[in-house]
């Protein structure tokens, strides 16, 4: 794994070439467009080497090298969405017809390999039909959502030979300097650099940059530090602990402790306070878009960061050794600080320590006592079992659901939540049968005494419906 790291523009860089870049941005992200539109308009996932020259229209005006770069970084765009829309989408939109009978098994394995291995043509495995019928909904936005859209701020991508970073010549005015290619082929700009303190020298860094505008404007060049950070992965005889993203707390873990409470209610003010700002100007038709709302998510963004860097920070200092159990990511249905919690605390968790992702479907609604299953178990952060009587907290309850899930290989071979809720109530069930009829039943996973209340079971229902 490595780590990207930043230069920001200097503020003495000469106008003019700002002006350089900004017009080679705008190029850029026009032409970036046009080749983004010519894939999904001819249903391709990704474009092999040697198609790249004649697939891709041509360029009045860019060079052939940042023409290349472009191309490049539209394959990966295509690729990466189409990828994601299938994992959060469109494979359980596949499931939920092949069980309703609507579409037959063989149809099911081919539109499963079409969206996992990204099929740009048919094959023995797949048909022309499983094709087009996976690209309709690919680009239904009732069903997948926008399409990918390319904007001042998606960046450029340049390479070796469009961009090179050279050491100071002129130590009193920057710490780097830029050497970017423009429009005009065969000329570039040197811009001065803001120095960042992790790169030391040229050869920390790989050949390569990002180039793109922050939120406030301001010019920002991402390379690539050369040191791997290497994660030992997990391994059978490790301790493992479940962590759970929680609405109100930033972790939830299977042994009781909860961190980053403070944030809920820090959060929500400035989220209420975007949302104001927003409904706001679409009231006086004003663009979405202000410095002001940039700032404003900037603060969100930063604040959620944070808060999951020091909970990362904690876990690891209080569980060494251990690996942890955590949700296997998936944002469908997901918003406000649930989401911005869940991308930062994995992103940052994944850095730092053995982690293991396990399907999370029903593990805040799924009793670790008695197997019941149902949304009505749950109440905000308060658990309490509608059949056995099980009182704890609820996003425990997901921790604790999420260690036992870890250890079910039964689960583990399962993918879609529909079959996951049909396991754990025919194991319900099981149950119910077993203690009536006086047997002795296995322990359904991993439980915590200390959170656990006494009290009679309020009724005997059926499993319920829901998942996570």
């Amino acid at each position: 794994m490595k780590k990207s790291r930043f230069f920001y523009l200097h503020p003495a860089a000469n106008a003019a070439k700002i002006a350089a870049i900004d017009a080679l941005q705008t190029e850029y992200t026009t032409y970036l467009s046009v080749c983004v539109d010519a894939m999904l308009a001819r249903h391709r996932f990704s474009i092999p080497l040697r198609e790249l020259q004649t697939f891709f229209p041509p360029s009045e005006r860019l060079t052939s090298q940042i023409v290349k770069n472009a191309r490049a970084h539209a394959v990966a765009i295509v690729s990466g969405w189409a990828a994601s829309k299938y994992e959060v989408c469109l494979k359980n939109r596949i499931g939920l017809l092949s069980a309703d009978g609507r579409i037959d098994d063989v149809l099911k394995v081919m539109l499963y390999t079409v969206g996992k291995h990204s099929v740009n043509r048919p094959s023995a495995k797949t048909t022309q039909e499983a094709l087009d019928l996976y690209w309709s909904w690919l680009l239904d936005e009732n069903i997948v959502g926008k399409r990918p859209t390319i904007s001042d701020r998606c960046g450029m991508r340049l390479s070796e030979m469009t961009s090179i970073l050279e050491a100071p010549r002129d130590a009193s005015l920057a710490s780097w300097w830029l050497a970017i290619s423009t429009l005009q082929a065969g000329k570039r700009v040197r811009l001065p650099l803001s120095g960042n303190p992790h790169v030391k020298d040229l050869s920390d860094v790989s050949k390569g940059i990002l180039a793109r505008k922050d939120r406030l404007g301001r010019w920002r060049f991402e390379v690539v530090e050369k040191r791997e950070w290497e994660v030992p992965e997990p391994t059978d005889e490790q301790t493992r602990i479940g962590i759970d993203v929680g609405i109100n707390v930033m972790v939830a873990t299977s042994d009781g402790r909860l961190l980053g409470g403070s944030i809920k209610p820090r959060f929500n003010a400035l989220w209420d306070k975007v949302k104001a700002v927003r409904r706001n100007r679409q009231r006086q038709r004003l663009p979405m878009n202000s410095r002001r709302l940039d700032v404003l998510e900037g603060r969100l963004t930063g604040m959620v960061k944070s808060m999951a860097g020091w909970a990362s920070n904690r876990l690891v200092e209080a569980y060494p050794q251990h690996a942890f159990v955590i949700e296997d990511i998936n944002l469908r249905g997901c918003r406000g600080s649930k989401r911005f919690a869940f991308k930062a605390l994995h992103h940052a968790l994944v850095r730092k320590a053995p982690t293991v992702a396990v399907n999370c479907a029903f593990t805040s609604q799924t009793c670790p006592s008695c197997g019941y299953v149902s949304r009505a178990n749950r109440k905000d952060t308060k658990f309490r079992c509608r059949s056995c009587g099980r009182v704890s907290h609820a996003d425990v309850v997901g921790g604790v659901n999420l260690l036992g899930r870890s250890e079910d290989k039964q689960l583990q071979a399962v993918e879609h939540y529909v079959h996951v809720g049909a396991i754990l109530k025919e194991r319900y069930r099981a149950r119910r049968r077993d203690s009536s009829s006086g047997a002795q039943s296995t322990a359904l996973g991993p439980s915590s005494r200390g959170l656990t209340g006494g009290g009679k079971p309020p009724h005997s229902p059926k499993p319920g419906r829901g998942h996570e």
